[in-house]
Formats: structure tokens, C-alpha cells, sequence
């Protein structure tokens, strides 16, 4: 009994967190690629608008991120490092450039660790 209790938890399990996995995937891509073109765009010629969906970017972002986890709470540093570096215009160049980079390394670690979790979930038949 509470082996196929355990199975069916793991059946409903796996599932949603493959969905927090490609959404917090499409996020950070969104995010990353929306910030380097706000970078490279050039102080002058940014857009509030552009700026307000980075922003709004992050906060689905950190709702999405498990405070408990050391690497989340990184992640969270990070993408705020980055997008406070593009409010300083030349002054937040290097900043940029060093986090930009680290951002999508350590997702790509979470996610990396977050998806071994969901192989382990899937039930073998």
C-alpha cells in the first residue's frame, strides 16, 4: 500500500515539476536575452517599456525560486547584480558583463539538477 501511494505521488510529481522546469527555463531565457539587447541598445535609446518586462521578468523569477536552496538564492543575487548594472550605464558594463554569463551558468545548473529530480520521479515500468 504505501509503495503504490509513493508511486503515485512521484506520478503526479514528476509532471509538475517538469512545468516549473520549462517555465523557469522560458523565464531566465526571456530574461537574459531581454537584458543583453537592453545592454547592447545603448543607454540612450532604452524604452521603459523593455525595462518594465525585465522587471517583471525577475519577480516571476524569484517567485519561482526556493529560498531554502543556497544556489536559488545566487540566482536571485545574480539576475538583481545584472539588471541594477544596466541602470549605471557605462559604469555598469563590467558588472554586466561578469553576470550575465554566471546568471546562465548557474541556471543551467539548477535546471540540470532540478530534471535528475524528475528522472528519479518517473516511474519505471
Amino acid at each position: 500500500m504505501a509503495s503504490s501511494l509513493k508511486a503515485a505521488n512521484k506520478q503526479i510529481v514528476a509532471p509538475m515539476r517538469q512545468a516549473w522546469i520549462n517555465s523557469l527555463r522560458d523565464l531566465i531565457a526571456e530574461i537574459s536575452s531581454s537584458a543583453l539587447h537592453y545592454y547592447q541598445t545603448g543607454y540612450e535609446d532604452r524604452q521603459d517599456e523593455e525595462y518594465k518586462r525585465i522587471t517583471e521578468l525577475e519577480g516571476k523569477i524569484s517567485l519561482m525560486l526556493n529560498f531554502k536552496e543556497d544556489d536559488h538564492k545566487k540566482l536571485h543575487d545574480l539576475i538583481r547584480q545584472m539588471l541594477s548594472s544596466l541602470d549605471k550605464g557605462k559604469e555598469g558594463e563590467k558588472i554586466f558583463i561578469e553576470t550575465h554569463p554566471a546568471v546562465l551558468a548557474l541556471s543551467r545548473s539548477i535546471l540540470k539538477r532540478e530534471w535528475d529530480r524528475v528522472k528519479e520521479d518517473i516511474p519505471v515500468t
